[in-house]
């Protein structure tokens, strides 16, 4: 008689096991089917992100310009002397701000 009972726990026992166990993967399983439909969204977002980038690209190239006229040439060599110039007074202006600051609290400089 006891070992009917010792056996029959045993066996309730497993099954509440199996089931804490399956109850556990089903809710991981929802979870993973809901994580996976969120990464696809993203993804669609992504490419359709990587497709207007690449039209942009391909409507605003930059590429070389074989046929430049010599104005055109000298128009562009002529901004990026003024980029040039421009990156390096904004250069001094910021090592002068630094040098302003350390002066400020007290760098013997």
């Amino acid at each position: 008689m006891i070992w009917s009972a010792v056996w029959t726990t045993l066996v309730l026992g497993a099954f509440v096991v199996l089931f804490l166990i399956g109850r556990r993967l089903w809710r991981s399983f929802k979870a993973l089917t809901a994580e996976a439909g969120r990464s696809a969204e993203v993804m669609g977002r992504l490419n359709q992100l990587v497709a207007d980038l690449d039209e942009q690209q391909a409507r605003h190239g930059f590429g070389p310009h074989l046929a430049a006229t010599e104005e055109q040439r000298e128009h562009w060599r002529s901004t990026r002397a003024e980029n040039v110039a421009a990156r390096a007074e904004r250069l001094r202006a910021r090592r002068r701000r630094t040098l302003d600051r350390w002066r400020a609290i007290g760098m013997p400089l």
